[in-house]
């Protein structure tokens, strides 16, 4: 035995799209971050705000496209972090109604729900299947 794992079953639609989804708003979260942190530099007033949002933009960024690979690999624990990450930053960002940003917000939303379709629950189930939990009542024995 080798120890290798075997090949990876095609992807769904739905997880390539995803997948896709969640590089652009990669790629629009560090262009974001970057211009926060290009605009801190250049401002006398509320550079601290523009630098700490700058900042906080990079690292989300650096941190979503690090669960990206792993979302590509098949992981489930990548899908369950992405979505957390994308619950917990976007929604905020979508009610609060910030022009450029929730754009982004609802990219990332739309990923989110593009990696629960059944398609892609199909995929993960293949690749990281999930034991079935069998009901049992507290005072039941067996």
């Amino acid at each position: 035995m080798t120890g290798r794992r075997p090949p990876l079953p095609p992807k769904p639609f739905t997880l390539r799209a995803a997948v896709t989804v969640w590089l652009v708003v990669g790629v629009l979260l560090l262009i974001a971050g970057g211009t926060f942190l290009f605009s801190a530099a250049a401002q006398e007033q509320d550079r601290a705000g523009f630098l700490g949002l700058g900042i906080v933009l990079a690292v989300l960024a650096a941190v979503q496209l690090a669960l990206l690979m792993r979302l590509r690999r098949g992981r489930r624990s990548a899908r369950e972090l992405l979505t957390t990450l994308g619950i917990i930053a976007g929604v905020p960002v979508l009610v609060r109604g910030t022009p450029g940003l929730s754009a982004i917000a609802v990219a990332m939303l739309v990923a989110v729900l593009l990696m629960w379709l059944p398609q892609s629950s199909d995929y993960f189930q293949l690749t990281e299947p999930k034991a079935k939990r069998k009901l049992r009542l507290p005072w039941a024995r067996g």
